[in-house]
Protein backbone atom coordinates (compact mmCIF):
# COMPACT_ATOMS: atom_id res chain seq x y z
CA UNK A 1 0.00 0.00 0.00
CA UNK A 2 1.26 3.71 -0.95
CA UNK A 3 1.29 6.16 1.63
CA UNK A 4 -0.49 9.36 0.74
CA UNK A 5 1.93 12.35 1.32
CA UNK A 6 0.67 16.08 0.95
CA UNK A 7 4.45 16.88 -0.70
CA UNK A 8 3.27 17.84 -3.79
CA UNK A 9 5.30 20.83 -6.16
CA UNK A 10 3.32 23.78 -5.91
CA UNK A 11 3.54 26.73 -7.39
CA UNK A 12 2.02 30.07 -8.75
CA UNK A 13 2.55 32.09 -12.06
CA UNK A 14 2.79 36.08 -12.22
CA UNK A 15 2.30 37.77 -15.40
CA UNK A 16 3.50 40.95 -16.42
CA UNK A 17 2.44 42.53 -19.63
CA UNK A 18 4.14 46.04 -20.73
CA UNK A 19 4.53 48.02 -23.46
CA UNK A 20 6.65 51.45 -24.14
CA UNK A 21 7.91 50.72 -20.75
CA UNK A 22 4.54 50.75 -18.97
CA UNK A 23 2.90 47.88 -17.18
CA UNK A 24 -0.21 47.01 -18.88
CA UNK A 25 -1.57 44.40 -17.03
CA UNK A 26 -0.65 41.31 -14.74
CA UNK A 27 -2.17 38.34 -13.55
CA UNK A 28 -1.74 35.72 -11.00
CA UNK A 29 -3.30 32.30 -10.65
CA UNK A 30 -2.00 28.81 -8.88
CA UNK A 31 0.24 26.01 -10.71
CA UNK A 32 -1.58 22.44 -11.69
CA UNK A 33 1.48 20.01 -11.78
CA UNK A 34 -0.53 17.73 -14.30
CA UNK A 35 0.29 13.59 -15.01
CA UNK A 36 2.99 14.33 -18.15
CA UNK A 37 4.78 16.99 -15.71
CA UNK A 38 5.43 14.29 -12.84
CA UNK A 39 6.23 11.66 -15.66
CA UNK A 40 8.51 13.85 -17.32
CA UNK A 41 10.24 14.81 -13.45
CA UNK A 42 10.88 10.99 -13.00
CA UNK A 43 12.15 10.37 -16.55
CA UNK A 44 14.60 13.09 -15.66
CA UNK A 45 15.43 11.61 -12.47
CA UNK A 46 16.19 7.86 -14.18
CA UNK A 47 17.72 9.68 -16.92
CA UNK A 48 15.53 8.24 -19.25
CA UNK A 49 17.46 9.31 -22.89
CA UNK A 50 15.74 11.84 -25.15
CA UNK A 51 13.84 13.28 -22.21
CA UNK A 52 14.40 17.03 -23.18
CA UNK A 53 14.41 19.81 -19.86
CA UNK A 54 11.13 22.40 -19.85
CA UNK A 55 12.55 24.71 -22.51
CA UNK A 56 10.05 26.72 -23.76
CA UNK A 57 6.32 28.41 -22.36
CA UNK A 58 3.00 27.59 -24.50
CA UNK A 59 0.25 29.79 -23.99
CA UNK A 60 -3.37 28.32 -24.28
CA UNK A 61 -7.09 29.60 -23.93
CA UNK A 62 -8.97 27.59 -22.01
CA UNK A 63 -11.70 29.13 -19.76
CA UNK A 64 -11.23 26.50 -16.79
CA UNK A 65 -8.83 23.92 -15.09
CA UNK A 66 -7.83 20.54 -17.06
CA UNK A 67 -7.82 17.14 -15.14
CA UNK A 68 -4.42 16.05 -14.40
CA UNK A 69 -4.44 13.96 -17.47
CA UNK A 70 -4.44 17.28 -19.63
CA UNK A 71 -2.14 16.85 -22.32
CA UNK A 72 -2.34 20.24 -24.24
CA UNK A 73 -3.42 23.36 -24.12
CA UNK A 74 -6.63 24.79 -25.76
CA UNK A 75 -6.03 25.90 -29.05
CA UNK A 76 -7.48 29.59 -30.43
CA UNK A 77 -10.12 29.26 -32.34
CA UNK A 78 -9.76 29.77 -35.76
CA UNK A 79 -6.81 28.25 -35.40
CA UNK A 80 -2.98 30.44 -35.29
CA UNK A 81 0.52 28.77 -36.26
CA UNK A 82 1.46 26.79 -33.08
CA UNK A 83 5.26 29.17 -32.78
CA UNK A 84 3.11 32.11 -32.25
CA UNK A 85 1.69 30.51 -29.10
CA UNK A 86 5.18 29.85 -27.57
CA UNK A 87 8.62 30.78 -26.41
CA UNK A 88 11.77 29.56 -25.43
CA UNK A 89 13.38 28.85 -22.35
CA UNK A 90 17.22 28.45 -21.66
CA UNK A 91 19.42 27.53 -18.51
CA UNK A 92 20.00 31.48 -17.87
CA UNK A 93 15.59 31.66 -17.17
CA UNK A 94 15.92 29.32 -14.20
CA UNK A 95 16.96 30.18 -10.49
CA UNK A 96 16.86 27.16 -8.29
CA UNK A 97 16.58 28.43 -4.10
CA UNK A 98 18.25 25.23 -2.30
CA UNK A 99 18.77 27.11 1.14
CA UNK A 100 14.97 27.34 2.52
CA UNK A 101 13.29 24.78 5.08
CA UNK A 102 11.26 22.02 3.48
CA UNK A 103 11.46 23.20 -0.03
CA UNK A 104 13.58 23.18 -3.04
CA UNK A 105 12.13 26.51 -4.92
CA UNK A 106 13.04 26.55 -9.16
CA UNK A 107 11.65 30.28 -10.31
CA UNK A 108 11.50 30.86 -13.92
CA UNK A 109 11.51 34.37 -15.83
CA UNK A 110 10.74 33.90 -19.24
CA UNK A 111 10.18 37.04 -21.58
CA UNK A 112 7.47 36.44 -24.46
CA UNK A 113 6.62 38.51 -27.32
CA UNK A 114 3.86 37.78 -28.78
CA UNK A 115 4.48 37.92 -32.52
CA UNK A 116 0.63 37.85 -33.25
CA UNK A 117 -2.39 39.26 -31.30
CA UNK A 118 -3.86 36.85 -29.17
CA UNK A 119 -6.81 37.56 -28.11
CA UNK A 120 -8.36 36.25 -24.61
CA UNK A 121 -5.43 34.24 -23.51
CA UNK A 122 -6.00 32.85 -20.79
CA UNK A 123 -4.06 29.70 -20.21
CA UNK A 124 -0.06 28.82 -19.95
CA UNK A 125 2.64 25.97 -19.76
CA UNK A 126 5.90 25.14 -19.26
CA UNK A 127 6.82 22.59 -21.48
CA UNK A 128 9.93 20.00 -21.98
CA UNK A 129 9.80 19.34 -26.04
CA UNK A 130 5.93 18.78 -25.99
CA UNK A 131 5.98 17.04 -22.85
CA UNK A 132 3.28 19.48 -21.00
CA UNK A 133 4.45 19.98 -17.58
CA UNK A 134 1.81 21.97 -16.10
CA UNK A 135 -1.02 24.28 -16.78
CA UNK A 136 -1.90 27.71 -15.18
CA UNK A 137 -5.78 28.72 -15.76
CA UNK A 138 -5.96 32.93 -15.34
CA UNK A 139 -7.99 36.01 -15.95
CA UNK A 140 -8.08 36.44 -20.06
CA UNK A 141 -5.97 39.02 -21.60
CA UNK A 142 -5.03 39.95 -24.97
CA UNK A 143 -1.52 40.06 -25.98
CA UNK A 144 -0.25 42.01 -29.18
CA UNK A 145 3.20 42.33 -30.94
CA UNK A 146 5.54 45.31 -29.54
CA UNK A 147 4.22 43.92 -25.79
CA UNK A 148 6.64 42.07 -23.49
CA UNK A 149 5.00 38.96 -21.42
CA UNK A 150 6.90 38.39 -18.54
CA UNK A 151 5.47 34.64 -16.94
CA UNK A 152 7.62 34.34 -13.38
CA UNK A 153 6.70 31.04 -12.31
CA UNK A 154 7.80 29.90 -8.32
CA UNK A 155 7.38 26.42 -8.45
CA UNK A 156 8.42 24.68 -4.96
CA UNK A 157 9.81 20.98 -4.65
CA UNK A 158 8.60 20.08 -0.68
CA UNK A 159 10.91 17.51 1.03
CA UNK A 160 10.72 16.32 4.63
CA UNK A 161 7.94 14.66 6.24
Amino acid sequence: MIAQTSLVPQGTLKIWIHADGRLLACRRARNMVLRSGAGLIAKLFTGTPDTAPVNHIRVGFAREAGSVDLAALTPPDPPIAPEALQGSIGAQDFTVVADQPGAIKVMVNALFKPTVELKDVSEAGLMAGEVLYNQVVFEPVTLRPGQDVTFFWEIDFPFGR
